[in-house]
């Protein structure tokens, strides 16, 4: 019977948070990011405004929580697709391209940055408290990439896996100047020079010897 209730009382506060999250993002959408306060959100969503910070602390958590939902469903089918592809830079290039099309899946310019900022701020408490626990979806995939790396001989053994973590960064800072500065950066491009930049410091030169 406990173990009944505390299954319905979960499914309910996911329910409340789903329902926060499509509200708060409509609006979002509709009239800005800085126009939304929470106040509306709780009101819209017909919850009171500390629910609101219960499920999230601040409106960036939201956005970041947005994507991250669409990152979660469709992982499964990429790393199936990764699975298929020849080799590592295939792989991280295929991987590094799709992220970007998650970021913008319904998302402005500055969303996208508020999204950015919110990410860097976890990474930042991550690495204080060293919490491995604060990782994203799309770092799963990077590491079964690196992984697949190591078992083909491409990446060297040694390597540590956290390495993974500078080619995300990296490549979301140039994606964030090709939002802001199309005419001066090619996406496409800064991906290639990321993947092909981060391989040169963990190819397996013992390979082919």
């Amino acid at each position: 019977m406990d173990a009944n209730k505390k299954s319905r009382t979960e499914r309910k506060k996911e329910e409340t948070r789903n329902k926060i999250l499509a509200v708060a993002m409509d609006l979002f959408k509709r009239q800005g990011f800085d126009k939304t306060t929470v106040d509306q959100i709780a009101m819209v969503a017909d919850v009171a405004k500390g629910t609101v910070f219960n499920h999230f602390p601040e409106k960036e958590a939201i956005i970041y929580e947005h994507i991250q939902s669409v990152i979660r469903e469709q992982t499964p089918a990429m790393l199936e697709y990764l699975n298929k592809l020849p080799d590592t830079r295939t792989r991280l290039i295929a991987a590094l391209q799709k992220s970007l099309e998650w970021m913008h899946i319904d998302v402005s310019n500055d969303l996208f940055e508020r999204h950015f900022t919110y990410k860097m701020s976890q990474a930042v408490k991550a690495i204080k408290h060293l919490d491995g626990n604060v990782g994203t979806g799309f770092s799963t995939i990077l590491v079964h990439v690196f992984k697949l790396g190591i078992e083909s001989g491409e990446i060297r053994p040694d390597v540590n896996v956290l390495v993974m973590g500078g080619l995300e960064y990296n490549h979301f800072f140039s994606a964030l100047w090709g939002v802001n500065h199309p005419e001066l950066v090619s996406i496409n491009e800064s991906i290639e020079n990321n993947v092909d930049c981060f391989l040169k410091g963990v190819e397996n030169k013992s390979r082919d010897s």
